[in-house]
């Protein structure tokens, strides 16, 4: 019996996924400024149609991958949004686990990750609300509900918080694109653990709580530890 017009092979989801994973793997290397569908299509091993029947076009297969890269870290990325210790101890801890995530060796690292996903967003404009959706606005929904978490405390003013969490995480991300994704590691070095200390340090003097900053706890008292320690 043939299968009805519309109908989907029994392993349509499966041959998606490895596509999804061949495909991603190749994209995040960067060997090509932006590779074209028919070169996605190559790095999947299928023809330009396969490609098309399986995503139908280049930004809804953008999504796919932003989407499913999301989905695979969701339990490491909700962890964010519970604060570790008191304010200035939360967010140092924030911004080392920040570093630590964008520079792990895995087949996609987050670092990579961010710069396709943002070039490609800033390159196509229906390409940067899947930006937006799965990669940029979770990773500063989590931060945002860390911060509401210190608000709760009383040891961070009350505050917009998702503007909070853009004031944090938009240097210590450009920092990190600058060394490691545009080629300031060789032409214009910058020592990220102390630029990131520095950024904590700003951060807590612009949104600690007044008792936070007399008692000196907020801005680096006597048991200020540094992204390295």
């Amino acid at each position: 019996m043939s299968r009805p017009k519309g109908a989907r092979d029994g392993d349509y989801d499966d041959k998606r996924s490895v596509l999804l994973r061949r495909i991603t793997a190749r994209l995040m290397r960067r060997e090509t400024a932006r590779p074209s569908f028919r070169q996605l299509a190559e790095a999947g091993d299928v023809s330009v149609p396969t490609l098309r029947h399986y995503f139908g076009d280049r930004p809804t297969l953008m999504a796919a991958i932003l989407e499913t890269y999301l989905e695979a870290g969701r339990r490491g990325l909700e962890a964010v949004a519970e604060p570790t210790g008191n304010l200035e101890t939360s967010i140092r801890d924030y911004c080392a686990a920040l570093l630590t995530a964008m520079r792990a060796p895995r087949e996609a690292r987050l670092g990579d990750v961010f710069a396709v996903s943002i070039a490609e967003g800033l390159l196509d404009a229906e390409i940067g609300p899947s930006t937006l959706r799965y990669i940029v606005d979770p990773s500063v929904d989590v931060l945002r509900r860390r911060l509401d978490a210190h608000v709760a405390r009383g040891e961070m003013i009350a505050t917009d918080t998702r503007a909070a969490a853009l004031f944090l995480i938009s240097p210590l991300l450009l920092a990190i694109l600058h060394q490691d994704h545009l080629g300031g590691r060789d032409t214009s070095p910058v020592d990220l653990p102390a630029a990131f200390d520095s950024i904590c340090a700003a951060f807590l003097r612009a949104y600690a709580a007044p008792e936070q900053l007399r008692r000196g706890v907020a801005v680096g008292g006597s048991d200020r530890r540094g992204l390295g320690d």
